[in-house]
Order: C-alpha cells, then sequence, then structure tokens
C-alpha cells in the first residue's frame, strides 16, 4: 500500500475520535511557566506616541470555579489559577497603572468567588493602583462579590447585576427509589455525617444547621458589599441582598454601581483614577489565545449551561464547578 493511502485512514480516525467525544487533555505548565509565555498585547493606542503608560485589562468569564478545564486538546487552568498568574505578571510591570476588569459572571463557589475576590483586594494593597469594574452581559452574585474589591464598578447598559446571596440545593430522590426498588444503606459516625443525602429528607435540625451555615456565608457577603458600597448603609445593603437582580439603570439608582457606561468609559475612569491624561490599553495573552479587541475573551473554565442533576455526585453539570461543595454565591434562575 502506498504512503498516500495510509493517509487517508489515519487522518479519518483522527476525525473520528474527536467526533466520538474521545479528547486527550495534555497536562498543564506550572504558574511560572504560563506566565512567561504570556505576551502584552495592545488593544487601544495611547493619543501620543511616547506615551508609556498603560491600563491593563483582565477578564473574569464564566462560572467562578477554582476546578481547571478538563475540555478540549489543551486543559486550560481554572478562572482564580489564570487570574493570579495575570496580576502577578501586573505586579512586576511599573508601567501598568490601573486594572480594568472586565466581569461577565453569575458567580460561582462561595471559595472561588471569595478569593477572586482576595486577590483583586491584595493587588491594590501590594501595589497601590487602581480598579475599574465594568460587568457585561452578567456581574450577579459571586462576580458581584468579587467587583467588590474595586474603586469604581461600571456596568454595561444591557448588564444584570446583583443577586446578592447565598444558594445550596439538596435534591431529595427518596420517592424516586422507593419507586425502583433502590434504598441507600449508611453506616455514620454521627447524626449528621450525611446531612443533605438525596436518598432522604431532612432530620429533625437538619434544615436548621445548613440555614446557620448559609446565614454565616451571607453575613460575609454582606460585609464585602458594605466595604465596597461605603456610600449604602448596612439595612440598605439588607433589603437590596434578597436575591433579587437589576438591571444596569437600576443598579445606578440603589448604589450597587457608581456609572452605567461602555468599556471605554470604564478605560477613561481607570486612567482619571490613576491620576494619568494618556494611557494604552492592554492585556496579557496566554499563548494561543485570541485576543485582539477588547471584547475577546477566552472560553469560560465552566461554561454556563441549562441545569441538569447528575445522579452520581449531586453536581449540576455544565453549570456548577465539580468538588466545590453545596454551596454557591452564584445566580441560577
Amino acid at each position: 500500500m502506498s504512503r498516500s493511502a495510509l493517509q487517508v485512514p489515519l487522518v479519518c480516525g483522527a476525525f473520528a475520535l474527536f467526533l466520538t467525544g474521545c479528547v486527550i487533555n495534555l497536562p498543564l505548565r506550572p504558574s511560572s511557566e504560563r506566565r512567561e509565555r504570556m505576551t502584552l498585547e495592545t488593544l487601544i493606542e495611547p493619543e501620543r506616541f511616547w506615551t508609556t503608560d498603560k491600563v491593563l485589562l483582565v477578564g473574569i468569564d464564566g462560572v467562578l470555579s477554582s476546578a481547571p478545564d478538563e475540555g478540549g486538546l489543551f486543559a486550560k487552568p481554572s478562572t482564580l489559577v489564570q487570574l493570579k498568574d495575570v496580576l502577578k505578571k501586573a505586579e512586576e510591570k511599573e508601567s501598568i497603572r490601573a486594572l480594568l476588569v472586565r466581569v461577565n459572571s453569575p458567580g460561582g463557589s462561595v471559595t472561588a468567588s471569595d478569593l477572586a475576590y482576595r486577590e483583586l483586594q491584595r493587588f491594590k494593597e501590594k501595589t497601590g493602583k487602581k480598579i475599574v469594574v465594568i460587568f457585561m452581559g452578567v456581574g450577579a452574585s459571586g462576580g458581584y462579590y468579587a467587583a467588590m474589591a474595586a474603586d469604581a464598578v461600571f456596568a454595561h447598559p444591557t448588564s444584570v447585576t446583583g443577586s446578592i446571596g447565598v444558594i445550596a440545593m439538596f435534591p431529595e430522590l427518596s420517592e424516586l427509589g422507593r419507586k425502583i426498588g433502590f434504598d441507600m444503606r449508611v453506616i455514620k459516625s454521627g447524626p449528621l455525617k450525611d446531612i443533605g443525602s438525596m436518598w432522604r429528607g431532612f432530620d429533625e435540625g437538619e434544615r436548621e444547621v445548613l440555614q446557620e451555615t448559609i446565614d454565616s456565608m451571607y453575613a460575609r457577603f454582606l460585609d464585602v458589599v458594605r466595604r465596597g458600597r461605603p456610600n449604602l448603609d448596612a439595612e440598605t445593603i439588607r433589603k437590596l441582598a434578597d436575591g433579587r437582580v437589576f438591571e444596569a439603570a437600576k443598579a445606578k439608582e440603589v448604589g450597587l454601581i457608581d456609572e452605567v457606561g461602555y468599556i471605554d468609559d470604564a478605560f477613561a475612569a481607570a486612567k482619571e483614577l490613576a491620576n494619568v491624561a494618556d494611557a494604552s490599553l492592554v492585556t496579557y495573552r496566554p499563548p494561543f489565545d485570541y485576543r485582539g479587541h477588547y471584547y475577546a475573551s477566552p472560553p469560560p473554565s465552566s461554561p454556563v449551561a441549562s441545569p441538569q442533576v447528575n445522579l452520581l455526585n449531586v453536581d449540576l453539570d455544565g453549570v456548577l464547578p465539580p468538588n466545590e461543595g453545596p454551596f454557591y454565591y452564584l445566580w441560577m434562575p
């Protein structure tokens, strides 16, 4: 058989692998190596060619998670790892005078949301540089939580924001189990060891225990908002924090954001806060990622999709990041 004849089945076989979902993930590179391979790309040129000051555009996209994206040929680091890498790189560059953080996220796990907030807060404390956030389609729940590290918060005119609160979901399949003749036998060290099990309802006192946990996480969220929105008193924040979402104009009216505008408006505000008359807008581009302009973004680490209950691990497949517990700062209508 000729060499050219062999190439046809080889190519068809490779194509069939992708069609059947048989995709190999290549291992992630260490953070230090990924940072070294990042390149600084200019999105908006400065007005004057001799200007060296820069505003760095940082993206927070998709469900906030500490879990890496395992889909596709190349495994991608989690949202948090990408954020940490970019901020670490930005700390080392004196010409970067401010951050413009573009958020398009409904939130995510409680811990991932808190860590995203902490990383932005830590960057401000370490460098003294200003942060401006702009919400795109959605900046809700944990996405709003992370934005509270900013010095100014903008929202695109069609943004949805707010959803201040905590949610935990515990499916109950005991009736289904009885219908199909399935039962779960549990041996446990204490009465609350399997609290929230999908194979039975809540026992006496279990709902109160879980509610106490929710209330504690909710109080933390309220405190973060109080520090991030000093124009609002605690009573006003609590009234706004019943889980509802607000469109951009209403969010400004009630004080949850500072301005309604577009990315160029937020860019102008970042320059003003940094006390620079002129600056370029730049972003760090990881290898093989497309940027090109300030609307471009990588695929989210956890895609937002319709919730489907996965009976094996009770994650909402395609919506909630795996192995991050049942508690979320997440807007999920």
